[in-house]
């Protein structure tokens, strides 16, 4: 008697999906599934377009399966309530992999057709202003090279002028009177 009543209880309070909200779940589960390949797609064209390596391969996988588990996550909490349901997560699986092997296939060729585009614009831009960068490089190159030559030249005539007006200051008999005034000064 008590467990029927503490089952009502129970029961009462969970919270049940009627059959018309289990199939509405699947359909978004598929579309959802659709939309995390989608995503995928997008970084295998990153992959496919020149970024290829190891750690941008693992960056890529890392990046997605994060997202995707936050997702699925936000996905659960918003359809089941938060409720781990296989029904969802298969129907997940499966409309990733009707999308991947359908139109997914197409969606990848513009992707990575518009990709390589892209790379290859950025290599050209990259590639005209580092040309744009060594003429400039030059440009201030030659000017501040012509600059120091010609100060250094104006130092130093100045500094033979100095010094032929330091010998017609100083002469023998004033430079003694100089050196003994200099002497009293300091000591």
């Amino acid at each position: 008697m008590q467990a029927a009543v503490l089952y009502r209880a129970f029961s009462d309070d969970m919270w049940e999906i009627s059959i018309s909200g289990q199939m509405s779940a699947c359909i978004y589960s598929a579309i959802f599934g659709a939309l995390l390949c989608i995503l995928y797609d997008i970084i295998r064209a990153t992959r496919k377009a020149g970024a290829d390596s190891f750690l941008a391969v693992f960056i890529g996988d890392v990046l997605f399966w994060l997202i995707s588990a936050v997702a699925v996550f936000i996905f659960l909490v918003a359809v089941t309530n938060g409720e781990l349901r296989g029904y969802v997560l298969f129907f997940c699986l499966i409309g990733f992999v009707i999308y991947r092997f359908t139109v997914g296939r197409l969606t990848f060729f513009f992707m990575c057709k518009m990709f390589s585009f892209v790379a290859f614009c950025i290599r050209k831009l990259s590639y005209a202003l580092a040309n744009f960068g060594l003429v400039i490089d030059g440009w201030t190159h030659r000017m501040f090279s012509n600059t120091f030559g010609v100060l250094s030249r104006f130092f130093s005539r100045i500094k033979k002028l100095l010094k032929s007006i330091y010998n017609m200051l100083y002469t023998k008999r004033h430079k003694s009177k100089t050196e003994f005034d200099v002497n009293e000064q300091v000591g």
